[in-house]
């Protein structure tokens, strides 16, 4: 019997091929190993942990962003987001927890007024207590002030309350804020209430009517800011001929604007907190907790004022906590916030 062989280099050449689209099959394995580690790798990144942090002031908070925010988003691998707000303790409930849903927010940085109403209300966690605030409700980290300012060109010599409230002698507009606090205690002070009593007066009944009776002569000739950054810029492009400001606004205008005073006398002295929401997932609350901590080391403390000034006391000398006639009252905020933003938004609306 006759044995048929093979040719031996077609079946080498078929080994071979073999052998070649094997090797092109792990080379391709590798390849969509490499692609499924970038997928996955960039499918992490997306989907690091996210800690909302709400504040209340753009050029403030941008600050913030550089200063605290992203330096510790790198260090925790997680991403840090801002939000602004309108700095009202209802806006602060409205994203605390629910009973369905965790909070939106976690960590907000506000006035110690707005930050004491939400505490009490249960809208804010309690943190550790501090000297600024011993029952835990915040951490305080600003003291602005609420200050006079005026455009010098028409008045190098400085204006006071009354002075403001003198639309024969001094005709323009006034900037004021569209809000009870610091709006009352201006109005008893340019009616004459010396700061010391301001508070007194503004327990009773009939102290509150003369503060809204004063307000209502000045009313026509009022523009209203909303947030401490507005404060300022009405004064720096001219909108009002003189305006209510928050010092660190004022401080943190373009060198160009040497032509806007400050008058220190009767000023307001004020407290920003930073404060944790209410209700944030257990591992988000970790985080706020970790941010929070990070934000009052020394270290960071410096970054911060070396990116953002805080303006000057009378004197002239720049300091962090200016020097003022009325620190502004945190606990007869918490107690009254509520009742007075109800009769002042009334006011707004109501009859001029």
């Amino acid at each position: 019997m006759t044995r048929t062989r093979l040719p031996t280099r077609p079946l080498l050449r078929r080994m071979a091929c073999l052998f070649t689209m094997a090797a092109l099959a792990g080379g391709m394995s590798g390849a969509a190993s490499a692609a499924h580690a970038r997928v996955v790798s960039s499918t992490h990144h997306r989907r690091l942990a996210v800690l909302t942090v709400a504040t209340q002031d753009d050029a403030l908070g941008r600050v913030q962003d550089r200063a605290y925010f992203q330096p510790f988003a790198r260090k925790a691998g997680i991403r840090v987001v801002r939000r602004t707000w309108d700095g009202q303790a209802a806006t602060l409930a409205a994203h605390a927890a629910t009973e369905s849903a965790p909070a939106t927010w976690a960590v907000v940085f506000g006035e110690d007024s707005a930050i004491r109403t939400a505490c009490m209300q249960g809208s804010l966690a309690r943190l550790a207590g501090s000297v600024d605030n011993p029952d835990g409700c915040g951490v305080a980290a600003l003291h602005p002030a609420i200050v006079l300012a005026w455009d010098r060109g028409w008045r190098p010599s400085s204006p006071r309350w009354a002075d403001f409230w003198d639309v024969v002698r001094y005709p323009g507009k006034r900037g004021l804020r569209r809000d009870p606090r610091s709006t009352l205690e201006i109005a008893l002070m340019a009616d004459g209430v010396a700061p010391q009593d301001v508070y007194g007066m503004l327990s009773t009944g009939p102290g509150i009517d003369r503060a809204f009776r004063k307000l209502t002569q000045l009313r026509p000739y009022i523009t209203w800011w909303s947030t401490p950054e507005e404060s300022a810029r009405l004064v720096e492009n001219g909108s009002v001929l003189m305006g209510s400001v928050f010092s660190n606004e004022i401080a943190a205008l373009p060198a160009r604007r040497h032509d806007i005073g400050v008058q220190w006398a009767q000023s307001l002295g004020e407290c920003l907190s930073w404060a944790m929401v209410q209700g944030v997932a257990p591992a988000m609350a970790g985080q706020a907790r970790d941010l929070l901590h990070y934000i009052v080391q020394p270290e960071q403390k410096v970054r911060f004022a070396a990116l953002y000034p805080m303006g000057q006391t009378a004197a002239g000398s720049p300091v962090g906590e200016p020097t003022v006639d009325l620190p502004m009252n945190p606990d007869f905020w918490g107690a009254h916030l509520p009742d007075l933003s109800q009769r002042f938004a009334d006011w707004l609306h109501g009859p001029a």
